[in-house]
């Protein structure tokens, strides 16, 4: 089967992929390859910058081998830098392994190179390989050839020698040097170790004796340690050679002191002996029962047990809920308890080392340890879980020990139970007729279970008491009451605790009877004929617990068939209650009794015989819905009104009312009726009452107190604007601003206003609503404002002229006048082009009202085809109309200044306005100064012309608009003035100078330009370094010595100042031998290499072959001193404490001598086994020495050396003394 062709070539998305990017171990998609390159080259370059740290470390190392280690740390890190390249292969970080070896070994070499060869080795040899020929190598004045000026003033053989003077010490030992003690745990005597210090200094021990004192016995014990059991620790200090820490191993307390050392070369050893206190660490540890319950207010006897050596300080935590109190207890100590450790507030920190001595102490009885009691009585007044446990402990010598058992005793407490009844002597508790039992509610607090005591006193029989316990789990409980009588609360005891009966204590149970009712009934005869009922009334005796209520039917009797026409409650809180009932319609009814209710029993047949009657019910007629209720109605002058009327009876009827002084009558075939009244055209009190009805029997009934009072208000509603005695008042305001109209408002609000905007709202009206009379209308457009309607809560009204017009402010404007700029047909402002420097200003005008303010942004663009950037933003705040502004010339190029926002009084914030643009031309102003490659200092002689041919051109540079006009100055330094030449029309920015200036006399000349003015008029005073030429006028050279001192030193310089044109020749004679020199210079240095005479012969120059001969000018070049120290070797002389060496220190030179010598701290190095020079410990200068010996008594351990020495004439080294 043939391969496909996914397996037959790689894709062409993997071949896309470079060979570098597929080997990187990271995958571009989680770090970037740029990232990658980042991360590495970083790490590298803070590699580097510790490394370069390290070797700084490394070359300050006060004695050799401090920082040995160094190089092979940054072998490993440099080696594992490069494999960590070379295993995540990051693309153009790429190695190979053969170039990682390669590279690792460079590193390597170059590691070594910088930690083993100090840095100012390498600095001085590339200084010297760069810079040696230059500065290294000057003339040498015995031969006029060049000489190492290195090699001869650094000379080290003029100081030779040291002596090196070394004290042998004694061998010393230090027990408990610092003063420490020790504590065991009494668990762990004889287990574990305790290690105490020995600090010996210039020994090795042999052996060590150490004797133990057992406090608690008096016996005394003596331990050797030998070979592995003498545990060394280290050197406590590296530059202390020969002090070491040493531990012996104790495991049983006592008081230890250090008897004996025996040194490996059986040197004497001296014993500091200090005494270490090892005794048994402090314990503490509470006494009690666990998990015990207490009730609140009950006390406890906590009993805490202390052991070790007194006096004790133990702290412990005492815990009351979730609030913790740490607790301390000082002074824990046996009765009649004496020590010295009482006075140390620290224990033995606060001890005076001489307590430390064995001298000190007569008896050690101050150490045995105690076993010390405190009762801690502890009473619990908040019912809490009270916890006690311990933290630290802490005995008289001060060993501070951290409780391991921090077990919390627990004291749970809880409080006393409290028992009490739910009800009282108003509030029995019912138990009714038919029920088992009823309830009595309990109220329990406490720990449940509950054991409740109570009595039982029958209410019929008062001897009869019983008494009942009862448990009890729940906190709200009930007692079961099976018969009527008091029930009274004994007691009541809890899980834990008895507990408090609390009032109400007694509870009555009662058993109400049965409700029952008693009913008699009068018909309720009509008024029209004395045979007939209209209804009847009903008079109930009542008997119970009231609240009653008495449900009865009423039930109308058609032909042969019965319906309910009505059920009603009857609710009463009295024994009696009259009742009536008034069918509307005529008919048999029966009234039937069917439930009855009290306070008790509910639904209960009041056992009633139904009452039954036939009804002819009377007409009658009363104002419906509102009107019933209210009786009254207010309305305003003019308005007409409706009444409507509910008419009951037998229709049609006759209704008779009264309106005014007028009796009106109508024909009701319905039973409702609408009386219109007419416009109401007097103000006042005005009442319509019904009179009388007839129905369809003739039955005339008068009807009474069916009035309804209509109270007609006087005036309407009025609203008009507030504008005073304008028609129309017209008000400007900030645009897009609201604006409150003043309103009058007349009436009893609230008012509802109808408006519009004439010029807006032409077929919209808008309606606001308001409460108070002088509200404003507030409106947010301009135009004129109508009113067309009000209305308040009684009746509409009439709105009055005049409008009301809102205009918007006019916005202010700013402008720039027309002879300030010109305007281009691009609407920008052009200003008049300035030079560069030049003050210029102009005007703009505000319209508006003061304050103005206005903001504009500054641009600059170099030229026209240049883009612009932006300078800045500034702004004016003013209060005139007119207002200076400054314009920038300070930089050349167009300048576009764009106001864009504005504001003034009434605007008060600034908004943006069409770009105001103004645009000016800086012109640069046009420079002038000389070439620079061409020479600023020149040598002529006297008598040379500028325009000669040996003389140079000189060539000047302009910028700016051609043609050009410059002003150029030739004068002598000595003169005040000079000449001036004006050059006009150059056309050309390079230009030569062609001027007749002839050199007169010997001097310094000076030629410079000091103007130019180019074709934009812009002129400009030159200036800098390159408007001005100097030349030198010479006569014959002339050499002149530097120093007028006559002694040198070898070592020293001999300069001279040739004046003249140069290159200058030059002979002198050395110690009788002829030399001469050529200088380029004006200056001529020579070093004195040699001692000897010098003595300049002639000197003369190139120009004009002339030559001078100075005489007398000589000088005397000195050997340098010379000290040895011990004939110039290197001596060490090893003595005891106590003796006296001398060093011999041979001078040679010219008396009188003075010089420094020092004393160096001697430094053993461990790994070399020799000894170094360490810190300068002293310094001592002599002076004034005639001999040429000198010798330095001393008994003092140190390097003796010379470090400067000075005769008559001469000092090395070169520093001053």
């Amino acid at each position: 089967m043939p391969p496909s062709s996914s397996t037959q070539r790689p894709s062409a998305a993997s071949s896309a992929v470079p060979i570098a990017h597929q080997r990187a171990l990271i995958s571009p998609l989680r770090i970037p390859f740029p990232t990658q390159r980042g991360y590495a080259i970083a790490l590298f370059v803070v590699l580097q910058s510790i490394k370069a740290y390290d070797i700084l470390l490394s070359h300050r190392a006060t004695y050799d081998g401090q920082y040995s280690g160094m190089m092979l740390k940054w072998w490993v890190w440099d080696i594992a830098f490069l494999t960590a390249l070379w295993i995540v292969k990051i693309p153009w970080l790429q190695f190979s392994g053969l170039k990682t070896i390669v590279l690792s070994l460079l590193m390597m070499v170059f590691d070594a190179v910088l930690f083993e060869i100090p840095a100012f080795i390498i600095i001085g040899a590339l200084t010297k390989a760069t810079f040696d020929e230059l500065f290294g190598h000057p003339i040498g004045v015995s031969r006029a050839t060049l000489v190492n000026r290195n090699q001869v003033i650094f000379n080290s053989s003029h100081i030779l020698g040291r002596h090196t003077v070394h004290i042998l010490p004694y061998g010393t030992a230090k027990f408990n040097h610092q003063d420490e003690f020790y504590c065991i745990p009494t668990d762990a005597v004889g287990q574990k170790e305790i290690h105490i210090p020995i600090l010996l200094n210039s020994t090795i021990p042999k052996s060590i004796t150490v004797s133990r004192f057992n406090v608690d016995n008096g016996a005394k014990s003596v331990y050797e340690y030998h070979g592995s059991e003498l545990r060394r620790a280290t050197e406590v200090g590296q530059e202390k050679r020969g002090i070491e820490l040493y531990y012996i191993q104790v495991s049983k307390p006592g008081v230890y002191k250090l008897e004996n050392i025996v040194s490996k070369d059986g040197s004497d050893v001296r014993l500091y002996s200090k005494q270490a206190y090892v005794l048994p660490c402090p314990t503490a540890q509470f006494v009690s029962e666990q998990e015990q319950d207490y009730c609140q207010g009950e006390q406890k006897r906590l009993h805490l047990n202390v052991q070790g050596v007194p006096p004790f300080k133990v702290e412990y935590v005492r815990r009351v809920g979730d609030v913790k109190t740490p607790v301390r207890l000082d002074s824990i100590q046996p009765d009649a308890f004496a020590s010295p450790l009482i006075k140390m507030s620290h224990g033995l920190k606060s001890a005076a080392p001489e307590f430390f001595l064995p001298q000190s102490h007569k008896d050690y009885d101050w150490a045995v340890s105690h076993e010390v009691s405190v009762a801690l009585d502890l009473r619990f007044d908040k019912a809490e879980k009270y916890g006690f446990y311990l933290q630290r402990v802490t005995d008289g010598v001060g060993n501070s020990v951290l409780v391991k058992d921090r077990r919390e005793y627990l004291f749970h407490v809880h409080s006393h139970p409290t028992a009490e009844f739910e009800c009282g002597a108003t509030h029995p508790v019912q138990l009714f007729i038919g029920e088992n039992y009823a309830r009595i509610p309990l109220k329990l607090k406490g720990s449940g279970a509950w054991n409740v005591t109570y009595q039982f006193t029958p209410k019929e029989n008062v001897d009869g008491e019983e008494q009942f316990t009862k448990e009890l789990s729940a906190s709200w409980s009930e007692l079961e009451a099976y018969a009527p009588g008091e029930y009274r609360l004994l007691s009541v005891h809890d899980q834990y605790c008895s507990g408090n009966v609390m009032f109400p204590s007694a509870c009555q149970v009662v058993q109400p009877p049965f409700p029952s009712v008693k009913v008699s009934f009068t018909a309720i005869p009509s008024e029209c004929s004395g045979n007939s009922e209209i209804g009847m009334r009903f008079l109930a005796e009542l008997k119970g617990v009231p609240p009653f209520q008495l449900e009865y039917k009423v039930i109308q009797h058609v032909g042969k068939t019965s319906r309910i026409v009505d059920q009603k409650r009857e609710r009463s809180e009295q024994s009696r209650h009259i009742f009536t009932y008034l069918p509307s319609s005529s008919g048999e009814y029966t009234y039937e009794f069917y439930a009855l209710d009290d306070a008790n029993y509910k639904k209960l047949d009041p056992q009633l015989a139904t009452i039954q009657q036939i009804v002819r019910p009377q007409p009658s007629a009363k104002f419906s819905g509102e009107l019933q209720r209210k009786r009254s109605i207010r309305t305003c002058l003019g308005d007409s009104l409706q009444l409507n009327v509910d008419l009951s009876g037998t229709g049609p009827f006759h209704l008779y009312w009264t309106f005014g002084k007028q009796l009106h009558s109508a024909v009701v075939e319905g039973n409702s009726y609408t009386i219109d009244i007419p416009p109401l055209q007097k103000p006042g009190s005005h009442v319509v009452s019904l009179v009388k009805i007839q129905d369809a029997n003739a039955c005339v009934k008068e009807l009474e107190s069916r009035d309804v009072i209509i109270d007609v208000r006087r005036e309407r509603p009025t609203a008009f604007f507030s504008v005073g005695d304008d028609k129309e008042t017209t008000i400007e305001v900030i645009e897009g601003t609201s604006v409150p109209l003043p309103l009058r408002l007349t009436g009893e609000g609230p008012w509802r206003l109808t408006y519009r905007n004439v010029e807006k709202d032409k077929d919209r009206e808008q309606t606001s609503v308001l409460h108070n009379p002088n509200d404003p209308l507030v409106v947010r457009e301009e135009g004129h404002y109508e009113l067309l309607k009000v209305e308040d809560s009684i009746c509409k009204g009439d709105v009055l002229l005049p409008n009301y017009l809102v205009r918007w402010a006019e916005r202010p404007t700013l402008s720039i006048p027309e002879d300030q700029a010109t305007l281009n047909s691009g609407g920008v402002y052009v200003r008049p082009p300035v030079c560069r420097g030049k003050s210029d200003a102009f005007d703009i005008a505000f319209t508006g009202h003061a304050p103005y303010y206005t903001v504009y942004d500054e641009f600059l663009a170099e030229s026209e085809t240049s883009p612009r950037h932006l300078l800045g933003k500034d702004d004016i705040s003013s209060g005139l109309r007119k207002n200076h502004i400054s314009l920038k010339t300070q930089k050349s190029g167009i300048y576009t200044y764009e106001f864009t926002k504005i504001s003034d009084h009434r605007y008060t914030q600034p908004f943006t306005i069409a770009p105001l643009v103004l645009m000016q031309h800086v012109y640069e102003t046009p420079t002038v100064r000389f070439t620079k490659h061409q020479e600023k200092r020149r040598v002529m002689c006297v008598g040379e012309n500028l325009m000669s041919d040996s003389t140079e051109p000189l060539w000047i540079e302009l910028t700016g608009q051609a043609p050009f006009h410059v002003a150029v100055r030739f004068k002598n330094d000595s003169s005040p003035q000079g000449r001036v030449e004006n050059i006009e029309n150059i056309q050309a920015y390079t230009y030569r100078l062609d001027m007749p200036f002839e050199v007169e006399a010997a001097g310094r000349y000076t030629i410079e330009v000091l103007s130019v003015q180019d074709a934009h008029g812009c002129h400009s005073v030159a200036e800098g370094a390159d408007t001005s030429i100097a030349i030198q006028a010479l006569d014959s050279p002339v050499i002149t010595p530097a120093g007028q001192c006559p002694d040198l030193c070898v070592g020293d310089m001999l300069d001279y100042t040739l004046s003249g044109v140069g290159p200058f020749t030059v002979a002198y004679e050395f110690d009788r031998r002829s030399e001469e020199i050529r200088s380029a210079t004006s200056k001529l240095s020579m070093l004195a290499d040699k001692a000897g005479n010098l003595t300049i012969i002639s000197v003369g120059d190139k120009r004009n072959q002339c030559r001078s001969f100075p005489k007398e000018m000589t000088k005397i070049v000195h050997e340098i001193p010379t000290s040895l120290v011990s004939g110039g070797k290197d001596i060490i002389e090893n003595i005891r404490e106590g003796d006296m060496v001398q060093a011999v220190v041979d001078l040679v030179g010219t008396p009188p001598f003075s010089f420094v010598w020092q004393r160096s701290e001697v430094v053993w190095d461990t790994k070399r086994k020799r000894h170094f020079k360490g810190k300068v410990l002293e310094s001592h200068s002599v002076q004034d020495i005639e001999e040429y010996q000198y010798l330095i008594n001393t008994s003092t351990e140190g390097i003796i050396e010379i470090t400067s020495i000075k005769d008559r004439f001469c000092q090395y080294p070169r520093i001053a003394l």
